[in-house]
């Protein structure tokens, strides 16, 4: 019984962080396109030396390195992946890069709560329902910016939020995993005796 009510009280503390996260993605998505612009200028001053970093080619460097040191048959496509990279992301301006970071963590920590919440009582990720309110999430994200002056709506922020909610839910089940394992090591009777 004592177990049953921790875990509703669990909930509803990560339904109320849930809530103010998409205070937080859907409040900046009111922002006008000149106040966000602004919060982009500020964020790039702050992350000057990791953009910088990113900018001078060395990720790519890394990149190929890593990709060689694949098997044989999957170096080709660690390449292609590699190369996709930075064409579409690492030589792209400072503020995508900002803009796209900023999508991709807030929606990385909405899908670690929205795993936590719909979790199954034995600790089991559930994988359909969080990722569905992520998506109803990001579709929302992106319509208030059709109605937020001088913002755009787009698809591929769509997909960007998907994969940090799927990265969030990731996380949430290595946690909840590592968590059963502990308990599986404790013994259901270590439980009992305190």
């Amino acid at each position: 019984m004592k177990m049953i009510k921790t875990i509703h009280t669990f909930r509803k503390i990560v339904l109320v962080c849930i809530v103010l996260t998409l205070m937080f993605i859907w409040g900046n998505s009111l922002l006008p396109g000149d106040v966000s612009s602004r919060q982009s200028a500020r964020m790039e001053e702050l992350l000057e030396p990791v953009l910088d970093y990113i900018g001078s080619g060395r990720p790519q460097t890394v990149l190929d390195r890593l990709a060689d040191m694949l098997p044989g048959r999957l170096q080709p496509l660690g390449h292609r992946i590699a190369g996709w990279l930075d064409r579409n992301v690492l030589s792209r301006e400072p503020s995508f890069l900002v803009r796209k970071a900023a999508h991709l963590s807030e929606f990385m920590l909405l899908g670690f709560l929205m795993a936590l919440l719909f979790a199954r009582s034995d600790g089991s990720v559930r994988v359909f329902l969080p990722e569905a309110g992520c998506l109803a999430a990001a579709m929302v994200d992106e319509g208030i910016q059709l109605f937020s002056f001088e913002r755009t709506s787009q698809l591929r922020d769509v997909c960007i939020d998907l994969t940090g909610s799927t990265a969030g839910l990731i996380a949430a089940a290595i946690l909840l995993t590592a968590l059963r394992f502990l308990y599986w090591l404790r013994g259901p009777e270590s439980g009992k005796s305190s």
